[in-house]
């Protein structure tokens, strides 16, 4: 299964094509789509030809599957995935971009800053590390994303005040403004057990009406699930954009857990996670390294090196020889550029598979409350350990 994820990988670099990223402010090689299947009766597709700490991609499920959006529980749990994001967003809302603009030094400094004070001051983190309604915030309160909702949500959580009861006129505005939130989550595993051969066992995070007051829109943002033979559950997983180095290893780990969780809850039997990727893509950093990247002749000689590789040493020379030809990347931009890394992977051989073994039958939604380690376990997990620790594009 791991040779799937190898050949996009392949793909990405043998064929992909250039383009600027205004979201992230960086340069990508990439691809239209790709599918990649993976069988989760032959093992856990966690990939092995680099190490992916599994607690780091379970906490971010698990978190999701809350329905939270702030950043503020990760940190807490030593995961910075949404970390910068979260600061990304900050700056939006506080007017403070054109002051600390992205890939700067000034950028890198005031991030230090806020990291700290987001660990250190709750009240801070309760605003500054809100992400806005993302992912599972809409599988949880889907319908929620009205500033009017979310604030009456908010104040009848935080201080029990109905704001509909104390302002009568708004009550009678109360179906404009579908105060009834939708729970999809809930829902969905409702219908898995009563309704198998339904095809609505769906999870959307797509909702076009939030996604301006989201700090990134959701990147995977469909699931659907499917029973087959009252006995197999299928998960079909469509993602918009897919940062092939750093994010599908943990969006491959993320949803396959998700499809053992929903098959236990509901009786049935795991098999086939269906990962659909759309805008497939490496990251080229900035410039000067992505300068090498914007001369045509560069990258058909990259290219054409590339597909004439038959042994994986051979990958370990053209990383070499792109290294030696492409720029330095500049001081605190290091690590933002992943080819060195993707080539430095192909090079190493996938091991087999680790499995999954659930520890705690507990309920569905209880046990998204606990530690996802006290829930799971992978076992036999034996993954090509090297320096493989590159930059996020934020």
């Amino acid at each position: 299964m791991a040779k799937q994820y190898q050949e996009v990988l392949k793909q990405i670099l043998g064929r992909g094509d250039v383009q600027y990223e205004p979201r992230t402010e960086e340069y990508i090689l990439g691809i239209p789509a790709s599918q990649s299947i993976y069988d989760l009766r032959e093992g856990f597709p966690l990939i092995t030809t680099k190490n992916v700490p599994p607690r780091l991609p379970f906490e971010e499920l698990f978190w999701k599957l809350r329905g939270e959006r702030n950043v503020k529980s990760l940190v807490n749990r030593n995961v910075n995935i949404w970390t910068a994001n979260a600061f990304d967003r900050y700056l939006k809302m506080n007017n403070l971009k054109e002051k600390f603009p992205k890939h700067s030094k000034e950028w890198n400094e005031e991030f230090v800053k806020y990291s700290s004070r987001l660990k250190e001051d709750p009240i801070f983190a309760e605003s500054a590390g809100d992400l806005g309604p993302v992912y599972g915030y809409q599988w949880r309160h889907w319908g929620a994303g009205n500033d009017l909702l979310d604030f009456s949500r908010r104040l009848e959580e935080n201080l029990g005040i109905d704001l509909f009861e104390r302002i009568p006129e708004l009550k009678n505005q109360e179906n404009n403004f579908n105060k009834k939130e939708i729970d999809q989550l809930t829902k969905m595993l409702k219908g898995v057990k009563e309704r198998p051969g339904s095809r609505y066992h769906i999870l959307s995070a797509w909702n076009v009406a939030d996604l301006e007051k989201m700090a990134l829109g959701p990147c995977p943002f469909w699931h659907q699930f499917s029973v087959f033979g009252n006995k197999f559950l299928d998960l079909t997983v469509g993602q918009r954009s897919n940062d092939i180095y750093l994010g599908v290893p943990f969006n491959i780990a993320q949803d396959s857990l998700l499809l053992e969780l929903v098959a236990n809850e509901t009786g049935l039997q795991p098999r086939y996670f269906t990962h659909q990727t759309m805008n497939t893509h490496s990251y080229l950093g900035v410039a000067p390294r992505a300068n090498f990247w914007m001369n045509e002749g560069n990258v058909k000689e990259f290219q054409n090196k590339f597909n004439k590789i038959i042994n994986k040493e051979d990958y370990l020379n053209l990383r070499e020889w792109y290294l030696e030809n492409a720029p330095a990347e500049s001081q605190g931009n290091e690590k933002k550029d992943h080819i060195p890394f993707i080539l430095e992977q192909l090079s190493k051989e996938p091991r087999g598979l680790p499995s999954l073994k659930i520890k705690q039958n507990l309920p569905f939604m209880e046990a998204i409350n606990m530690a996802p380690l006290e829930i799971v376990e992978i076992l036999d997990y034996n993954p090509n350990k090297w320096d493989s620790k590159a930059e996020m594009a934020s």
